[in-house]
């Protein structure tokens, strides 16, 4: 099982980051697929693939690859710009889907299905620690910050995926010393230099034995801003890994009308929300078979009656909620 890396033409922070990778050598050419060049890594399984267009609607990119070329794929990193409103110079990575968004079923503005999520890629917490050590490395700090992002956009592929960005305004999507940050951050996190390294620390997941697997700690992230502020700090002071990060705009909940609704054993309101975390739960679960998933819940962003009902719906589901300490694994 392969790893495929995707480059996007039109995306200059893309190709700058694809650039920094293929100017560090070991790759080494295969026939194009779809008007794109294809390389694959002579230290491990990884493939680039310098795709022509546009990717946030280009669904089944993992399927298609896998079609012209006969590789299975295990994962999906896509490299790719990040825009913002405040245009603060920024390092982030996501996974993707749009869960909390209607009607289901239908194509979302960027990309994906309404009401749907990607399996999140499980290199997600590992990179973002091997991305706050890079961008010290390359003196990107204090001047760029360093985040994760909730679960937003597509395209739709049936392979655990990420993306991984640079931002976030043009005046920043050309930096070259950002790019070498995220090409040492692939270096490493896929062993391009040779160099083995723990599981842990790359974020292999497949490389762990099923004894190891039931020993780790899963974060779904659950409220707050798009950037997740309490949840990154989760990946910061802990070696857990993650699954899906959910929005508060995701969380839509609507309240009952009746007087006498009790939030702890009335109906469950209806909204969006209820959808959204079975969905993140039920992805995360599928590429962390075996792990100990459990929610953060950025309670201050909820009222009282919204928390209950998330713990209810959670309980349902076999799920615990856990503050920081409690996602620090044992042994470590």
């Amino acid at each position: 099982m392969a790893t495929l890396l995707i480059v996007s033409e039109p995306d200059i922070a893309s190709r700058i980051q694809g650039e920094a990778l293929l100017n560090r050598g070991g790759w080494n050419t295969i026939a194009d697929i779809e008007g794109g060049g294809v390389w694959v890594h002579e230290n491990a399984d990884v493939y680039l693939w310098w795709f022509p267009n546009k990717v946030l609607h280009e669904d089944n990119l993992d399927l298609r690859f896998s079609e012209s070329t006969s590789v299975p794929l295990h994962e999906v990193i896509f490299l790719t710009r990040h825009y913002a409103a405040s245009g603060r110079p920024s390092l982030t990575l996501h996974v993707i889907g749009v869960p909390g968004e209607l009607p289901h079923g239908e194509h979302a503005e960027f990309g994906g299905l309404k009401g749907s999520v990607v399996l999140p890629n499980p290199r997600f917490a590992a990179w973002y620690r091997l991305m706050c050590n890079s961008a010290i490395k390359y003196a990107l700090v204090p001047e760029f910050e360093l985040t994760i992002e909730t679960t937003h956009h597509g395209p739709v592929l049936s392979t655990p995926t990420m993306f991984v960005e640079i931002g976030s305004s043009e005046s920043h999507w050309g930096r070259k010393d950002a790019a070498e940050a995220w090409a040492d951050v692939i270096t490493i996190g896929l062993q391009l230099d040779g160099i083995e390294r723990e599981d842990s620390v790359t974020g292999n997941w497949w490389g762990i034995s099923d004894d190891e697997k039931s020993q780790q700690k899963v974060m779904i992230g659950v409220g707050g801003g798009h950037y997740a502020p309490r949840h990154t700090d989760v990946l910061r002071k802990t070696d857990c890994w993650a699954g899906h990060q959910l929005a508060n705009y995701a969380l839509n909940m609507e309240k009952p009308d009746s007087p006498d609704w009790d939030p702890k054993i009335g109906e469950l309101p209806l909204g969006a929300w209820n959808h959204a975390i079975r969905i993140a739960v039920s992805s995360t679960s599928q590429v962390y078979d075996g792990a100990n998933i459990m929610v953060h819940l950025d309670r201050k962003s909820f009222k009282g009656w919204q928390r209950q009902a998330i713990r209810r719906l959670l309980e349902e589901l076999n799920i615990d909620i856990s503050r920081t300490k409690g996602f620090e694994i044992q042994g470590r």
